[in-house]
């Protein structure tokens, strides 16, 4: 593991050198576009053989760069990923300038004492079969590259500039502009992809008047989980927060996008599994809450399973209240906003540390009692729509 860690720094260091730690052998750059695996590395102190790279990708490690048609690059090495721009005469990478040399299928990084990074012309299948991912979406499904915005207040626009759909997941690369002399975050409130909600805890600071191009990820794991092997619709739901004061400038800029060309109206959610001994505790026309199970090897705590369905004309709120562990009040922090038309998985967690001051841990609990309240959260004072109690007495985990 050290020399793991000892690699990973060598390699970073070498690509945050300065500019003039750097040289180019002037050949031309065409062709560069694609995927380049690490071969090997060459310097006075440090030396990356071939058969190292191979005894690490036999531990599923890659290191690699992937040039995109944009002009932006990342370099992703023992799943640190580094974001930056290119052309034909060199890249930026964390504010950094790179010069490189081609040569066919060879990619050179060299520095001034001599030492060389060799990439070899590679492909994000050989990639992902060495991180041992699996294909979950549709190889065959091809998804538009055109700049679809997103966003357009008077605080900040955003755009939409590309997807990748790999064996990495799902990847929407976005563009955003602060308009304001302030510094801003945006952050998401709603991710659905195909109506189905996740969790990317994704966000993004501009300092005034910056343009920024970022990305947000779905895993191919929470892809398989929701049963989704094409993206035909994706739904975003915004904020834009002030970074100094944290006040929220502006909440629910919606968006849906859909880059398969579909239809909003051909778009249908995957039917979920139902889980042996499930508990409905809602279950109407406008909304679903069932608890699915729990979890008590949650790395936060203790974690109640749910899905969640908005089959309303509005955005509403899901949360939680009077939870009790094994007879013992205790609080959770638990809110779900679910936009018109959305359904997904939630974890409700009660934090190891709340359960410790009641003398428990996950193993001891045997029953969680509470509310789940529901929101109208359109207007300025949210309105409650429905509250169900739910007793779980008989708890396991979902496989």
């Amino acid at each position: 593991m050290k020399r793991i860690l000892s690699l990973l720094l060598v390699i970073v260091m070498v690509c945050m050198m300065p500019g003039a730690g750097l040289y180019v052998r002037a050949e031309e750059s065409k062709g560069v576009t694609g995927v380049w695996k690490l071969e090997k590395m060459d310097g006075d102190d440090n030396v990356i053989s071939e058969k190292d790279v191979q005894d690490y990708e036999a531990m599923n490690v890659a290191m690699y760069m992937k040039f995109r048609d944009n002009g932006t690059v990342k370099f992703s090495t023992f799943g640190d990923e580094i974001e930056g721009t290119w052309n034909d005469f060199g890249i930026t990478l964390d504010g950094s300038w790179l010069n490189y040399t081609q040569d066919g299928d060879i990619l050179t990084v060299g520095n001034a004492d001599g030492g060389e990074m060799v990439f070899r012309r590679s492909s994000m299948e050989e990639i992902n079969a060495i991180l041992g991912y699996k294909d979950v979406l549709d190889k065959n499904v091809s998804y538009s590259g055109e700049d679809k915005r997103i966003m357009d207040t008077e605080f900040a626009s955003g755009s939409i500039t590309s997807y990748d759909a790999d064996q990495t997941g799902f990847t929407i690369h976005l563009r955003f502009k602060n308009k304001k002399k302030n510094d801003i975050v945006i952050s998401a409130d709603n991710v659905a992809l195909n109506k189905y909600i996740f969790h990317p805890e994704w966000s993004v600071s501009l300092e005034k008047k910056e343009t920024v191009k970022t990305e947000m990820k779905i895993s191919p794991e929470e892809l398989e989980m929701s049963g989704i092997t094409r993206v035909d619709e994706v739904i975003l739901g915004l904020r834009i927060t002030e970074s100094d004061t944290e006040k929220v400038l502006q909440k629910g800029i919606v968006s849906k996008v859909y880059p398969t060309g579909k239809k909003a109206e051909e778009i249908k959610a995957a039917d979920r599994t139902p889980v042996e001994g499930e508990m409905s505790v809602i279950a109407d026309k406008e909304k679903v809450y069932v608890i699915q199970g729990t979890n008590p090897d949650d790395p936060s705590g203790f974690a109640i399973n749910a899905y969640l369905e908005n089959n309303s004309g509005r955005p509403l709120t899901f949360t939680m209240a009077g939870v009790t562990v094994n007879d013992q009040p205790v609080n959770i922090d638990y809110k779900e906003n679910v936009l018109s038309g959305t359904r997904g998985y939630s974890d409700a967690v009660i934090f190891l540390t709340d359960l410790q001051d009641l003398g428990l841990d996950t193993a001891s609990v045997t029953s969680v009692k509470g509310v789940v309240r529901v929101y109208d959260n359109t207007k300025s004072t949210p309105e409650l729509l429905t509250e169900k109690e739910f007793t779980c007495n008989s708890l396991q985990p979902i496989e």
